[in-house]
C-alpha cells in the first residue's frame, strides 16, 4: 500500500491524508455524540425507591402526552392530587386510583406553570411563568374558582412586576404568597388579589450576592411561611405577623451534594418534607437535621402532603430536556408517592 502511494503527487497524498485524518475525527465525534445521547437517554427509567424504614414509594399517577413536565403538585382539601404542565399550562385534577382528569380551559388560559396551591374552599392559585425560556421574564398569578372560571389573580402590582414567580401558598388568613426569583423576595397579596407588595427578603450572607427564595409553605403550628433557598440550600420560617424575624431552620453550608431545595410542604404535627431537586430527592428537615427518606426521582421539583392518606406526592419533572438539546425525558411523566404510613 505504501508503494501505491508514492506514486501519487505530494498534493494528491495530502488530499488522502486529510481525507483519512477528517473520517477519523468524524468517526470519533459520531461516537462520542453516541455516549452523549445514550448518557442522556438510558435505557428504561429510573424508579424512585425508600430511603428509611418504614416508608414505602411507587409511582401513583401518569400523565398523558410527552410534554407534561410537571413541576409542581398539590392536594386539595378532598384528597384530590393536583398538577400541571410547565411546558404547555394544563392542568390535572387526579382522583384516589391516580386517574387523571385535564380541567377544561387550563391548557389556553396559562402559558408555563410554575407553582400551584389549593385554597381551603377548592379554588387554585397557580404561577404562570408564561414562556418556558429561561431568558424571558414575567410572569402573574391566576385563580381557578370551584367552577372552573379561570380569571388573573395578580400581575402588575407595581413597576417591576414579577420577574420569575416560582411558588404560591395562603396563610390561615387567605393571603396570598409568591416566591420571586428575579426579584430575591417573596410577595404578599390581600386576599382578593389587591395590595401587593414584597414582603420578606432573604438575610444578607456575607460573600453572597445570589439568593433564590423557591418553595413556599404554611406551617400553621408556627403560624409562619416556610421558605426554601434553592441556591443558598436553607429553609426558613416567617411569622406571618412579622416578616423582620427570620428563623432558620436547617442550613446545608459549604457541605457536599447539596440537596437544592425546591417545593416544600408541611404536615399537620409540624414536620417538614422538601424536595431536594439537586439530589433528585425528598427530605424531611426536623431539629435542624436533614434526612433524606426517598431518592431517585425524575426530577423531585415539589412535595405536598395528604394528611386523608398520611402520603407525599412527588413530581417527577424530568426537566433536562427543557434546556438541553437531544435529551429525551424518561416518559411517560408521572407523579410518585411516598406512603408514610405503609399497611404492613
Amino acid at each position: 500500500m505504501l508503494r501505491n502511494l508514492q506514486r501519487f503527487s505530494r498534493a494528491q497524498r495530502l488530499l488522502i491524508f486529510l481525507l483519512i485524518f477528517g473520517g477519523v475525527i468524524v468517526l470519533l465525534v459520531a461516537i462520542t455524540a453516541l455516549l452523549v445521547f445514550q448518557a442522556l437517554n438510558p435505557a428504561g427509567r429510573q424508579q424512585s425507591v425508600a430511603l428509611v424504614e418504614d416508608v414505602t414509594v411507587r409511582q401513583f399517577a401518569v400523565l398523558p402526552g410527552e410534554d407534561a413536565y410537571p413541576a409542581t403538585v398539590a392536594v386539595g382539601p378532598d384528597g384530590t392530587v393536583y398538577t400541571g404542565s410547565f411546558a404547555t399550562g394544563a392542568v390535572w385534577a387526579i382522583d384516589a386510583s391516580g386517574a387523571a382528569t385535564e380541567l377544561p380551559g387550563t391548557r389556553d388560559a396559562i402559558g408555563a406553570l410554575a407553582g400551584l396551591t389549593v385554597a381551603p374552599d377548592g379554588a387554585l392559585y397557580v404561577v404562570d411563568q408564561v414562556d418556558t425560556d429561561p431568558r424571558t421574564g414575567g410572569g402573574s398569578v391566576r385563580r381557578m374558582a370551584p367552577d372552573g372560571t379561570i380569571t388573573i389573580f395578580a400581575e402588575s402590582f407595581d413597576e417591576r412586576g414579577f420577574v420569575a414567580p416560582d411558588d404560591v401558598t395562603l396563610d390561615a388568613n387567605g393571603y396570598v404568597y409568591v416566591s420571586d426569583r428575579g426579584r430575591d423576595e417573596v410577595l404578599r397579596f390581600d386576599p382578593d388579589g389587591s395590595n401587593g407588595a414584597a414582603w420578606w427578603s432573604p438575610p444578607l450572607v456575607e460573600g453572597v450576592d445570589a439568593y433564590e427564595p423557591t418553595g413556599l409553605a404554611y406551617h400553621p403550628m408556627l403560624d409562619a411561611i416556610i421558605i426554601t433557598d434553592s441556591v443558598l440550600n436553607i429553609v426558613y420560617a416567617v411569622p406571618v405577623s412579622d416578616s423582620t424575624l427570620t428563623e432558620t431552620l436547617y442550613d446545608h453550608g459549604s457541605r457536599a451534594n447539596p440537596p437544592g431545595f425546591d417545593g416544600v410542604t408541611v404536615t399537620p404535627d409540624g414536620v417538614i418534607y422538601a424536595a431536594a431537586l439537586g439530589q433528585n430527592g425528598v427530605v424531611r428537615v426536623e431539629g435542624g437535621e436533614l434526612t433524606y427518606i426517598a431518592g431517585l426521582f425524575r426530577g423531585a421539583s415539589d412535595v405536598d402532603y395528604s394528611p386523608l392518606t398520611d402520603s407525599l406526592y412527588v413530581t417527577n419533572w424530568n426537566q433536562t430536556p427543557l434546556v438541553i438539546p437531544g435529551d429525551r425525558p424518561q416518559l411517560p411523566f408521572a407523579l410518585d408517592v411516598i406512603d408514610l404510613s405503609p399497611e404492613e
